[in-house]
C-alpha cells in the first residue's frame, strides 16, 4: 500500500460510515422520543398515506359515538319527564277515585279540585320541556345516525304528549266484503274479492293492479299481510319501496307526511326513506312474473290508518285530561288510558335506548379496531427499537474511534521525511 499525504481513504471511509450510523441514530432517538415509526414521510410513505386514512375514520366514528351518547341522554330526560307524567296521572286517578266520594263535601271536593288544576299545569309545563333547546315531545321524528355517513339510522318516532284525539282514524275493512266500495279495477280481470279473505288481483299477464277509491294525504300508516304472491305499492304514482314483500309478509308503511317514510317487514324496521308522495291514491300491483314475482298477489287485513293525534301511536288521552274543566267533568277510564298512553311511551323510549346502546357498543368496538389498525403502522416497538438504538450507538463510538485512528495513520509519512 502506497503511503501518500494528499488522500486518505481509510479516513473518509471512516467518516461515510460515522455519518451514516449517526443519521441512524438520530432516526431511533426521534422514533423512541416521538413514539412513532414514521418520523419522516420518506420513511414509509404509503404507510403514512393508510394512516391517515385510518386516523381519520378513528376520530370520525368518535364523533358519531358521541352523538349517539348524546341522543341518549335526550331519550333518559325525555324517558325522566314521562316518569314524572305518569306520577301526576297517577294521582290524578287517585283525586278523581276520591271526588267520587259521597261523604265528601263540597269544599272538600273544591280542595281536590285545587289540586287538579295545579297538576293539569304541571302536565302541560312536561309537555313544554326541551334538552339543549330541542323539545322533548312533539310530531317531529328523532333520526339519529348510526354510521359515519348516516346510511344507517334509529328512527324515533314523535311523542306528542298533549295531542288531541283528532278526527277518527280512516280504515278500509280487513274483510274486503265488496271490491267496488273501496278499489277500482286498473286491468282486465285485475280482483276478486272473498269476505275474511282479502283480495286476490291477478291478470294471468303479471300486471295486475287495483287502486283505492279514496285519497289519503299528510300522515298514515299502510299496513297488510300478503297472504300468496307478492305485491308493490304505489302512492300518489311513486313506488313507496319497490319490492315490497312475498308471501307470509306482513308489511307496514309509516308515513309522516313531510316526505318521509319508514318501512317494516314482519314488524322489524328496514330503513327510513325520503322523498316520497305526501298525499295520493294507493295503488297496488301483482309483481310481474318477469320482474322476479309471481303476477298475482293476495293481500289480507289491509288497513290505512290516519295516526291522529298523540304521536307515537296515542289517541290524546292526556290532552283530554289537561284539558278537562274541573274533576268532575273527566272520566277515570281517560285517566287511566292517558297513564296506558305514557306506559307505551316508555316502552317505546326504552327500545329506541336499547338499540342505540347496541349502537353505541358497536361504534366503540369499531373504532377501537381502526385505532389498533394504525398503531401497527405507526405505533414504534420500543423493544425494538431499544435494542436498534444501542446498535447504533455503538457504530457511532466505534465509527468516531476510527475515524480518530484514520487521520493518525497519515502521519507516517512524516516520519519518513524526517
Amino acid at each position: 500500500m502506497s503511503v501518500v499525504i494528499n488522500t486518505n481513504y481509510a479516513a473518509t471511509i471512516a467518516a461515510n460510515n460515522l455519518a451514516s450510523s449517526s443519521a441512524m441514530l438520530q432516526k431511533s432517538l426521534n422514533r423512541l422520543s416521538s413514539g412513532s415509526k414514521i418520523v419522516s414521510p420518506a420513511d414509509d410513505a404509503g404507510g403514512l398515506a393508510v394512516s391517515m386514512k385510518l386516523s381519520a375514520a378513528a376520530v370520525r366514528q368518535g364523533a358519531v359515538l358521541n352523538n349517539v351518547a348524546n341522543a341518549v341522554s335526550l331519550l333518559q330526560t325525555q324517558d325522566g319527564v314521562l316518569s314524572v307524567t305518569g306520577k301526576v296521572l297517577s294521582r290524578m286517578s287517585e283525586l278523581k277515585v276520591l271526588y267520587t266520594d259521597v261523604t265528601k263535601s263540597a269544599s272538600d271536593k273544591a280542595n281536590y279540585q285545587s289540586e287538579f288544576a295545579s297538576l293539569q299545569s304541571q302536565l302541560t309545563a312536561n309537555a313544554a320541556e326541551t334538552f339543549n333547546g330541542v323539545s322533548l315531545f312533539g310530531t317531529n321524528s328523532l333520526v339519529v345516525a348510526t354510521t359515519e355517513n348516516g346510511a344507517t339510522t334509529v328512527t324515533a318516532q314523535g311523542i306528542d304528549l298533549l295531542a288531541s284525539g283528532g278526527a277518527a282514524p280512516t280504515t278500509f275493512s280487513d274483510t274486503f266484503g265488496t271490491l267496488a266500495t273501496n278499489w277500482t279495477n286498473t286491468s282486465t280481470g285485475a280482483g276478486t274479492a272473498t269476505p275474511g279473505s282479502g283480495v286476490t288481483f291477478n291478470d294471468g299477464s303479471g300486471a295486475a293492479s287495483i287502486t283505492s277509491k279514496a285519497t289519503f294525504s299528510g300522515a298514515m300508516t299502510i299496513q297488510f299481510d300478503i297472504a300468496s304472491g307478492d305485491a308493490q305499492v304505489d302512492l300518489g304514482g311513486t313506488f313507496l319501496n319497490g319490492f315490497i314483500g312475498f308471501a307470509g309478509s306482513t308489511i307496514k308503511l309509516v308515513l309522516d307526511g313531510t316526505g318521509n317514510m319508514q318501512t317494516f317487514v314482519d314488524g322489524s324496521s328496514i330503513g327510513t326513506t325520503g322523498g316520497q308522495p305526501t298525499s295520493g291514491q294507493l295503488k297496488l300491483y301483482a309483481v310481474p312474473v318477469g320482474q322476479g314475482g309471481s303476477g298475482i298477489g293476495n293481500i289480507t287485513n289491509f288497513s290505512v290508518t290516519d295516526p291522529g293525534g298523540g304521536g307515537g301511536g296515542g289517541g290524546g288521552n292526556i290532552s283530554s285530561v289537561t284539558s278537562a274543566s274541573n274533576l268532575g267533568a273527566v272520566n277515570l277510564s281517560t285517566i287511566t288510558s292517558a297513564i296506558q298512553d305514557v306506559a307505551t311511551y316508555r316502552a317505546q323510549n326504552g327500545a329506541n335506548q336499547s338499540r342505540l346502546g347496541f349502537a353505541s357498543e358497536l361504534l366503540s368496538v369499531n373504532k377501537a379496531n381502526l385505532e389498533a389498525a394504525n398503531s401497527r403502522i405507526t405505533d414504534v416497538d420500543v423493544a425494538a427499537e431499544s435494542t436498534t438504538l444501542a446498535r447504533y450507538n455503538i457504530l457511532v463510538q466505534a465509527g468516531t474511534a476510527m475515524l480518530a485512528q484514520a487521520n493518525q495513520s497519515s502521519q507516517v509519512a512524516l516520519k519518513l521525511l524526517g
